[in-house]
């Protein structure tokens, strides 16, 4: 312990001594107190850690090509078989089938082609039309209001000859949408299907009444009554004669489909032969098919009367 405090006694000693007392011996005795150098020291700066140098990617895994589809061969189409279709039920021998009817666009070519028999016809004018009538050397006119009446004389087109009366001379042009033609002889035709269903339905039943009109045994053989025959053509003479004398004008030979076999009937309490003629008869919407029946007795025609109303055929 004590050896301790005399080493530090000893270098304060020291200290101090050189501190205070060898400045002025060094002094006097020509010496210099070395100097402390300071060293200087310069601060750098650190260098930047150079950047890690990046990762290389890793590798991409190598794409392989795509398989290419091959094309697959096309099914082969099945084609659709379609259900049967039910049969239509075929109409028994008493059973009475109604035609079927084109729409009466069909019959006049979608207004194009009226037939001429259509005309004169009473319609009406939707506008303000006028005529002119050629007085001497000037001219007359009368105004005709929408919904007046006017009469279509004939068709060009889808203009109609109009007149303001059926026998007036005066005649004016108009366009056909312009009246009510169309609607008219719709209506027409609407009512006129009905009345041939109807005629064709009494027809058939003209027929099927036929056995119980038929005298029993074919009729007897009378002397100036004998049963018609026919020639070599399958016609009958005693009918083209009639038809040549003019006794009918709506049948005539060319326009005679078929002749049907004579037969006895009894009509009214009266014995007639009879013969069905299927013929082509024109009407205003287009050519149709009619059937007469001729009734003679005595070698001579006596009438033609439609099978359907048992009206007398013109």
């Amino acid at each position: 312990m004590k050896a301790l405090i005399f080493l530090v006694l000893a270098v304060a000693l020291g200290y101090v001594s050189y501190q205070y007392l060898y400045p002025p011996l060094a002094e006097s005795l020509g010496l210099t107190k070395p100097e402390v150098v300071e060293e200087v020291v310069a601060v750098v700066e650190p260098e930047p850690e150079p950047e890690p140098e990046p990762m290389p990617e890793p590798p991409k895994p190598v794409e392989k090509p795509a398989m290419e589809e091959k094309p697959k061969p096309a099914m082969p189409e099945i084609p659709m078989v379609e259900e049967p279709k039910p049969e239509p039920k075929k109409p028994s021998a008493d059973e009475f089938v109604p035609p079927e009817y084109p729409p009466i666009e069909v019959v006049v070519d979608n207004w194009a082609k009226i037939p001429p028999s259509a005309f004169p016809r009473a319609i009406k004018v939707k506008k303000q039309f006028e005529f002119k009538i050629k007085v001497g050397s000037g001219t007359a006119s009368s105004i005709f209001e929408p919904g007046q009446q006017v009469y279509a004389i004939s068709q060009s087109g889808p203009q109609l000859t109009v007149s303001p009366s059926e026998t007036s001379p005066a005649r004016g042009q108009i366009a056909m949408e312009e009246t009510d033609l169309q609607q008219v002889l719709t209506d027409v035709y609407e009512k006129w299907k009905v009345w041939r269903t109807e005629t064709l339905r009494r027809a058939w039943e003209f027929r099927k009444n036929a056995a119980n009109r038929a005298v029993a045994g074919g009729g007897k053989a009378v002397k100036g009554d004998e049963k018609p025959e026919k020639n070599s053509d399958g016609a009958y003479p005693i009918l083209l004669a009639s038809m040549a004398a003019g006794e009918v004008t709506e049948i005539k030979p060319d326009n005679i489909k078929s002749y049907g076999d004579a037969l006895r009937e009894n009509i009214d309490d009266q014995e007639y032969w009879t013969i069905l003629v299927t013929y082509e008869t024109v009407t205003m919407f287009g050519k149709f098919e009619a059937e007469a029946q001729a009734r003679i007795k005595n070698n001579k025609v006596q009438k033609w009367v439609y099978t359907g109303s048992g009206e007398v055929v013109p």
